[in-house]
């Protein structure tokens, strides 16, 4: 290999790592995992009407339709949140989210590891191990 390629292929792998510890970052930090509408709909004329919509991430769960319109409310993971919703799915599936929280925080923490070891490798060229070790690590985040 030529030191040019060898040059581009660091430049190329350390902008992908930085785009990828971007990614995970914004990822864990926005409301926007789930949204959800209920709604029932009319027997006479099969419209719906939007009883409640919510959009939800891993720390906060956002109404802007129904009773709670306007409303956010943290993540509650040790206690129960109190939260007046319409059906019992919803609820449900908002456990389901806060019990999944762990994998995305431990993605995060294994990208960033990954980053950091692979620049080390590429600042220190002798070390090709770490190379080696990173890429193990961002596997191991995906």
């Amino acid at each position: 290999m030529s030191s040019c390629s060898s040059r581009a292929l660091t430049l190329l792998s350390s902008v992908f790592g930085a785009c990828g510890l971007l990614l995970v970052g914004i990822a864990v930090s926005t409301d926007y995992w789930l949204y959800m509408e209920e709604g029932v709909v009319s027997p006479q004329n099969q419209s719906t009407e939007v009883r409640m919509a919510l959009h939800a991430g891993l720390w906060r769960v956002c109404f802007f339709a129904g009773r709670e319109k306007g409303r956010c409310v943290a993540s509650e993971y040790f206690l129960e949140p109190e939260l007046n919703l319409v059906t019992e799915n919803t609820e449900n599936i908002l456990k389901t989210v806060r019990t999944a929280t762990p994998f995305p925080m431990v993605s995060l923490f294994l990208v960033f590891t990954a980053f950091v070891i692979s620049n080390v490798g590429h600042i220190r060229p002798q070390r090709t191990l770490l190379a080696f070790v990173s890429g193990i690590f961002f596997i191991l985040s995906g």
